[in-house]
């Protein structure tokens, strides 16, 4: 008796065994699943890279030389004004809060400091353009387009 007993729990531990991995199995693609939709690389692409063109940041190089520079600086370190670039610049911007259209929204709105909103829209988006190349963010091939809608959907992260 104790044989067919022993026999009978074989398969149970068996069928115990399986269940135990086919649970286990079920989980391995939900976390394989979440893993992948929290790494940096399947996040969806919403940092600035590629949103302006060299030939864009090249025009706001030039107007920032000529209106910008007195007060932030030539290679945009700040003093008087605050840096547009460097650990204080990306503490205050790349916080996964602001969006690339709240930054346009100060420059344009506040910019040049004697003369607040004397730029047309493209040139504050060229302005934009050369302060993104300049904090390391990639050029593409279409340029940065003073759209604010557009503009919103473009949260500035470190990179």
């Amino acid at each position: 008796m104790q044989h067919d007993h022993n026999r009978k729990k074989e398969p149970v531990c068996l069928y115990r065994r399986k269940l135990r991995h086919a649970r286990l199995a079920g989980w391995i693609p939900l976390v394989a699943c979440l893993a992948l939709a929290g790494s940096p690389s399947a996040a969806p692409e919403n940092d600035a890279a590629g949103l302006y063109s060299e030939a864009q940041a090249g025009r706001g190089e030039a107007l920032y030389q000529q209106y910008c520079a007195v007060c932030h600086g030539a290679r945009l370190q700040g003093n008087p004004a605050a840096p547009l670039t460097g650990e204080a610049f990306r503490a205050r911007w790349e916080d996964g809060k602001h969006t690339l259209d709240d930054l346009y929204y100060i420059i344009r709105g506040l910019m040049p400091n004697n003369a607040p909103g004397s730029l047309s829209k493209a040139q504050y988006a060229d302005v934009v353009a050369y302060i993104l190349k300049v904090n390391n963010y990639p050029a593409g091939s279409t340029e940065l387009l003073p759209n604010t809608t557009a503009m919103k959907g473009v949260t500035l992260q470190p990179h």
